[in-house]
């Protein structure tokens, strides 16, 4: 009578070592790039909402004279008495009727901030992400007019208000954007700059000083 043999072969362990160098191989390329895809989503959703608040800012000019709201008084409906205030939050609120919905005045990477769900409810700093450039005019496309509020250097005055010149070191902390920042300027236009582009930007901004509002 004949016996079948059964012949057991495991994975010897030069063969698993393969496999889990392999595994872990994989997972360094894939790992990346799925953490990458939602910071790229979350900063294409930071520049929309510049490119909004910008066409704001112009749809605001077009009924004002040209003039954006810290340069039109408060009882023409304008913020022009809050540019030594650190209500920040009211620059934007002026223009509601543009913007619609507070949701877009919070970056989607800044998590100290929260997201106003309308303008009927009450808006304050912390319903902001974005800096006010307090100078900028629609006939001067170049200037700043709003960007990501952690941006650094110059001199900070009054706790909100950063100022510049054109020789200033300006840069970007790392708490929403990194090393990296987002810039609407008067134009209604929007870019991503590095710290060497900001500077750059500083120096064509044509002012003696360029104050920015910090919420």
């Amino acid at each position: 009578m004949k016996t079948k043999l059964h012949c057991q072969h495991g994975l010897s362990l030069i063969e698993l070592a393969v496999i889990v160098a392999t595994v872990v191989l994989v997972a360094g390329f894939i790992l990346p790039v799925i953490y990458r895809r939602p910071c790229r989503s979350q900063r294409i959703a930071c520049v929309n909402n510049l490119k909004q608040i910008g066409l704001s800012y112009r749809l605001y000019s077009n009924d004002h004279n040209d003039q954006f709201p810290f340069a039109v008084s408060n009882q023409d409906g304008g913020t022009r008495g809050f540019v030594d205030s650190p209500q920040v939050f009211r620059h934007y609120e002026s223009m509601s009727n543009e913007l619609n919905i507070p949701r877009i005045l919070v970056c989607p990477h800044d998590a100290q901030k929260v997201r106003g769900t309308n303008f009927l409810g009450p808006l304050s700093n912390t319903n902001v992400s974005y800096f006010v450039g307090l100078d900028a005019n629609e006939t001067k496309p170049e200037r700043l007019l709003s960007g990501d509020r952690n941006i650094t250097g110059g001199v900070l005055s009054k706790g909100f208000l950063r100022m510049f010149n054109t020789n200033s070191t300006a840069g970007w902390t790392t708490s929403i954007h990194t090393n990296t920042g987002n810039i609407g300027l008067a134009d209604g236009s929007v870019q991503q700059v590095t710290a060497q582009t900001l500077q750059r930007q500083l120096q064509i901004q044509s002012l003696d000083i360029i104050r920015l509002a910090i919420p």
